[in-house]
């Protein structure tokens, strides 16, 4: 077995995205650029390329490229309220290539002030795909029902997404309710102990985790085919 080149993320590096975010400020930005890049950026780096084998066993088609993968400190502010220029957590996706509209599926992991976890979702389903979800969740698809085994038998994991005031489906199955209603949808574990992040042990348990909630991940995969167009019905 390979030596893990993954050590952990540093309190430090987390800290110090905090800052900056507080300061707001391009030159405090600027200052401390190469700090950020050694204690967050380097570490994000590290990890992916430790667990792209095992990520590459779920999806051969996983984009496994750290630069195309690891979020960017600097905010985009063009279409949002908050103005903040920095922001004060870190994520990476593994994902397929991106198409036209990124709305592809992906499994993420993230690092935030306060916790930290992963999971899998779209990053912004569009309405058409969330049609063709409630189809397949409606007449029992087959790639569904793995999914929802799935996620029954992973209880740490919740599905997250703004619901709808009203079901949309009111005589459906109380259980499928929360796939039904969802203006997006993902799945998540959040953590509030960081010591398994700070030494890294949480990387073997994550993988585990990852594999266990893969069905969920091909359905979503299913459903984004099926809205392109593709050989998935």
């Amino acid at each position: 077995m390979k030596a893990l080149a993954f050590s952990g993320f540093r309190p430090e590096g987390l800290d110090l995205l905090i800052e900056n975010r507080l300061m707001n400020s391009k030159p405090y930005y600027d200052e401390h650029k190469a700090d950020i890049k050694r204690l967050v950026q380097q570490p994000m780096a590290e990890l992916i390329e430790e667990v792209s084998d095992a990520m590459r066993e779920i999806d051969p088609l996983f984009v496994l490229v750290p630069s195309k993968m690891i979020s960017r400190v600097r905010r985009d502010t063009r279409y949002t309220r908050d103005k903040s220029l920095y922001r004060d957590h870190a994520w990476c996706t593994f994902g397929r290539p991106k198409g036209e509209h990124d709305s592809r599926p992906c499994y993420y992991f993230e690092v935030m002030p306060q916790s930290w976890g992963y999971g899998s979702g779209y990053y912004k389903a569009t309405p058409g795909e969330l049609a063709i979800l409630r189809e397949f969740v409606l007449r029992e698809d087959k790639r569904f029902l793995e999914a929802y085994q799935a996620v029954r038998e992973s209880p740490k994991f919740s599905l997250y997404g703004e619901e709808f005031k009203r079901s949309k489906f009111p005589d459906a199955r109380e259980e499928y309710q929360p796939w039904l209603n969802k203006k997006n949808i993902g799945l998540s574990f959040d953590c509030y102990d960081f010591k398994p992040l700070f030494d890294g042990s949480f990387v073997r348990q994550m993988l585990k985790d990852m594999r266990a909630i893969a069905p969920f991940y091909h359905f979503l995969c299913a459903v984004h085919e099926s809205a392109e167009g593709g050989a998935a019905k």
